[in-house]
């Protein structure tokens, strides 16, 4: 079975381009909604979480998101901490949910592949582009944040100069229509890499 990573900055359209391999057949695990899943419902890193934040990161047994963000946004300390927590649970859960896939092909979403140093984790590494003026429309209008909030949840992310030369296949998701043909383009080159039907 081959894995992809499907990985690129806040806003780039990770999303997009994985509906695109879905509608191919190709299963995508979304990192970040199963993370959201697991520090609400898997009851070590909810204590986990708790130890290193504190009571306040949970309300009425629901995770305090937006209080749990302003902590983590504003220090690496406090990111690299929970994602510390959060990651390893993640990884597992993914692994999981790779042995019970009966398709050649599958693709892990997430935004720090490249940061963590996961690349090797992975077959091919895809890395989702687009002009940052692009990506900061994109967030504000999809999730109404200011610019401000925008650049202290992406100052940690590497820049996508940077995560190109690491990653194997580059899509730039600009024009909806050839960002499906780059999606295909690339699908075919990786079929016939590992010589998959």
């Amino acid at each position: 079975m081959v894995q992809l990573a499907v990985t690129g900055n806040m806003g780039c359209g990770k999303t997009t381009i994985c509906e695109m391999l879905i509608s191919q057949d190709i299963p995508v695990y979304f990192s970040d909604n199963r993370a959201k899943e697991l520090m609400s419902q898997d009851q070590s890193l909810i204590q986990l979480i708790q130890k290193r934040f504190g009571k306040e990161s949970y309300h009425s047994g629901s995770l305090n998101r937006k209080w749990l963000a302003e902590r983590v946004f504003k220090s690496l300390k406090a990111l690299n901490d929970l994602n510390n927590l959060v990651h390893p649970v993640v990884h597992l859960d993914y692994i999981e949910w790779v042995n019970q896939q009966a398709q050649d092909v599958v693709a892990y979403e997430s935004a720090i592949v490249l940061e963590h140093g996961n690349k090797d984790k992975f077959d091919v590494v895809i890395q989702v582009s687009c002009p940052e003026r692009l990506r900061i429309e994109r967030i504000q209008q999809r999730d109404g944040l200011t610019l401000e909030e925008i650049q202290s949840r992406t100052r940690f992310q590497w820049p996508d100069e940077k995560k190109r030369k690491h990653a194997d296949y580059v899509i730039e998701n600009i024009n909806l229509s050839e960002t499906e043909q780059q999606v295909k383009t690339v699908l075919s080159l990786i079929r016939k890499q590992f010589l998959i039907d």
